[in-house]
């Protein structure tokens, strides 16, 4: 009988799970999307029970599908959006309110006044976590939880207050309260931790009002977060032996645990992140510093720069203005734009993320003419999600020694080749696309895999097919478009400075 490994990936949009065999092949895979709850505040909410009901539906499918045994399962492995906040009752493992997902910003206000509470705070929260003080990340949701829900306030008050991101929320659920913890990858992320010592920052804590009771344990990434059956799924419990944040584990499972590896996750955002070995490195072009993983007891840090709109912004030219019906009209639309066209969107609808990091800044159109239309229009919407990633790649280069040749690229939006010649293009690399485009929940079922002597990461190579794109923009034609999108981001950044008098 043949045996597997069960890989968890619950992103922003859906939950999804699959059924590796020891090729690194899927078996059989399930997908269940949850609901964007958006009220007329912006605020961006997840249901919490809704995600752990359909994590057991993708459960149940896959296991009926490859008619498997639980025997046959070696590990389960899992991966997350990772600055997505979760409050729940310890005592009766319910929610106490919607997640608060990593896109919503209603803490802002509490950020500033933090700053103004505390003079220095952007410095030490930066020099302690690697992350810039941003209501985007998960300290400052977590206190403004404490001081805006009733709920979470209480439990706070009587010491049965659980607060962590979605993996610890899930592996509560999973081990039925057992096991109240997270990993490295996760925890570098809330802004509450220390990158050197891997644990709770007690000052960090204070300053944001955080319980450290309320906390989540921080282990390492492949090491035992308990078993589960999924609430009967299986006919005995499995061990969950691999947890990474799901930009690590695209990372991981593209075989970056070289240093110099560099990946772009493209989903509802992305995730630009470059492998940088066992010591802490500083980013002095705006990227933050993480944890990559922390495995069989060695640590490997990354530099990471993240936007907010890739695939949210293929969704914004279906759902808002109409221009598409579908995200895979878009490659066809681009190639038939007029090619001079130089129109440049920059898509900071919320706020731009890496390497700018201007939550004031607001969506720009400049350079459009009486001759762009709607083809014209899409692609330039495509050149915005490879010139924002190609920001990034640009932010690493003086901050480590060697970068790879080759840009890893992951997630749906990796099938329009359209776009990923245009990454090639910009970012002067060859891109290299895998077979497998949820790298994600492969890097989690990899790093299981790992720890209990079913895969073995250094051959990632032998699991994976990839095509590749090589640079064809002439030099100039190059700078231009690099000159075009930097003047629209000057462009961006006057008006955001005017806004904030």
């Amino acid at each position: 009988m043949a045996d597997y490994i069960i890989g968890i990936d619950e992103s922003t949009q859906s939950t999804k799970a699959f059924l590796y065999d020891q090729q690194g092949k899927i078996v059989a895979k399930s997908n269940r999307k949850h609901r964007q709850i958006i009220n007329d505040q912006g605020w961006i909410s997840h249901d919490l029970d809704e995600i752990y009901a359909n994590l057991m539906s993708c459960i149940d499918e896959v296991v009926k599908v490859a008619d498997v045994d639980a025997t046959s399962i070696k590990a389960i492995g899992l991966t997350n959006q990772r600055e997505t906040v979760a409050a729940w009752s310890r005592s009766s493992g319910k929610p106490l309110g919607l997640a608060v997902v990593w896109q919503d910003a209603r803490s802002d206000a509490l950020c500033q006044q933090l700053r103004m509470k505390h003079p220095g705070l952007d410095d030490l929260v930066r020099e302690k976590s690697g992350i810039p003080l941003s209501p985007y990340f998960p300290a400052a949701k977590m206190a403004w939880l404490l001081t805006h829900n009733e709920q979470v306030e209480q439990a706070a008050n009587q010491h049965d207050l659980c607060l962590g991101t979605i993996d610890s929320w899930l592996l509560f659920q999973l081990t039925h309260g057992r096991y109240f913890v997270t990993e490295p990858s996760n925890a570098c992320r809330t802004e509450l931790m220390d990158l050197k010592t891997l644990t709770w920052d007690p000052e960090l804590l204070n300053l944001f009002g955080i319980p450290e009771d309320a906390l989540p344990t921080i282990q390492p990434s492949d090491s035992d977060f308990g078993k589960t059956d999924f609430n009967g799924v299986l006919s005995q419990p499995v061990t969950i032996h691999g947890v990474l944040g799901d930009s690590e584990a695209a990372l991981y499972g593209q075989g970056g645990t070289e240093v110099g590896a560099l990946k772009a996750t493209y989903g509802t955002g992305s995730s630009i992140m470059v492998n940088v070995g066992p010591e802490l490195v500083r980013s002095t072009a705006g990227l933050v510093s993480s944890i990559g993983w922390q495995q069989g007891g060695n640590v490997a840090y990354v530099l990471e720069g993240n936007i907010n709109y890739t695939g949210a912004l293929i969704t914004w030219l279906k759902d808002r203005l109409h221009l598409i019906h579908d995200a895979g009209e878009t490659e066809q639309l681009a190639l038939a734009a007029n090619s001079k066209d130089q129109t440049v969107i920059v898509p900071a609808f919320t706020g731009l993320g890496a390497p700018y990091w201007l939550n004031e800044a607001r969506a720009t159109v400049v350079n459009m003419s009486s001759t762009t239309g709607r083809e014209e229009f899409v692609k330039a919407s495509l050149e915005a999600i490879a010139l924002q990633i190609q920001a990034v790649i640009e932010s690493t280069v003086n901050d480590i020694d060697h970068i790879s040749h080759d840009l890893f690229v992951d997630g749906g939006p990796t099938h329009n080749d359209f776009l990923m010649q245009c990454q090639s293009n910009f970012s002067n690399l060859r891109v290299a696309v895998p077979n497998n485009e949820d790298m994600s929940a492969f890097g989690a079922a990899l790093i299981a895999g790992n720890a209990v002597g079913f895969y073995d990461s250094s051959q990632v190579s032998t699991y994976l097919d990839y095509r590749y794109y090589e640079p064809k923009l002439l030099p100039a034609d190059r700078q231009q478009k690099l000159q075009n999108w930097n003047d629209a981001i000057q462009t961006v950044k006057y008006h955001a400075q005017n806004l904030s008098k």
